[in-house]
């Protein structure tokens, strides 16, 4: 079924884009038929400031003179006239038909980029490149001293998790700029928040093993219940201190 949807997702995405974009070059070709239709044939035949054949033309008017009356020049004349602005009526309305397939076609264009910003490979090598990162600023900063080997791979695992739940929840799709802000400046806030946390929730190697793994892997079939209450009570309160530092791109 996930395979079908992710098929079927950018195929659909592809027909419609298509038909939109048919669609707008029909209507436009359209127009430019009509516009020079009126341009060079009534424009030709029917001078600006022909005062004769506003008045003839005039709705207002048509009654007390009636077609009747006028020369074959004046119906001819008063004909075109029409059909220009029913024609101009047309352009109008197209022009409107127009405006609004562009804003679809603006709308299906950032669907398409978000679409292929979550598919699984590009988000997944995204998460991979921060857990890598996180990997080497948590080892060159002073304060990660006072943690061991173990516990320092468990931190950065957690921090990529946490990137790719975080914004996953959001729908957030990151500039480079703001990737590297948020590598920097707030996922080792909450890297140091889980490795205080795996001091105080683990009571001896294996349960820390056990925890690491879980951030690596998601898995918790090994975990006793008492271990998998005290992860969940260290993993609360971090996640609520990174939602508060990530404000400034949810703004909530």
């Amino acid at each position: 079924m996930k395979l079908a949807l992710l098929i079927g997702g950018p195929v659909l995405l592809i027909i419609l884009i298509a038909a939109g974009y048919f669609i707008f070059t029909g209507i436009s070709q359209q127009q430019e038929e009509n516009r020079q239709k009126v341009e060079g044939f009534g424009e030709m035949v029917i001078p600006a400031d022909s005062q004769a054949s506003s008045v003839a033309t005039d709705p207002k008017l048509n009654p007390s003179i009636g077609r009747k009356n006028m020369t074959p020049t004046q119906r001819v004349i008063a004909t075109l006239k029409q059909e220009r602005e029913s024609m101009l009526e047309e352009a109008i309305t197209m022009r409107e038909e127009i405006i609004s397939l562009k804003s679809q076609v603006a709308e299906l264009e950032d669907y398409k980029r978000t679409n292929e910003r979550y598919a699984p490979h590009t988000f997944n090598e995204e998460v991979s490149t921060v857990h890598t990162r996180m990997k080497q600023l948590l080892a060159t900063r002073e304060e990660s001293k006072r943690f061991n080997r173990n516990q320092l791979k468990g931190m950065a695992a957690a921090a990529a998790k946490e990137y790719r739940r975080f914004l996953t929840m959001h729908k957030l799709v990151l500039e480079q700029h703001q990737i590297d802000k948020v590598v920097n400046n707030h996922l080792p806030v909450y890297a140091y928040c889980i490795g205080d946390g795996i001091d105080v929730a683990a009571n001896n190697r294996t349960e820390e093993l056990l925890i690491v793994e879980y951030f690596k892997t998601d898995k918790t079939e090994l975990m006793n219940n008492r271990l998998k209450s005290d992860l969940k009570a260290i993993l609360t309160p971090c996640q609520e201190l990174f939602a508060n530092r990530m404000s400034f791109l949810t703004g909530q």
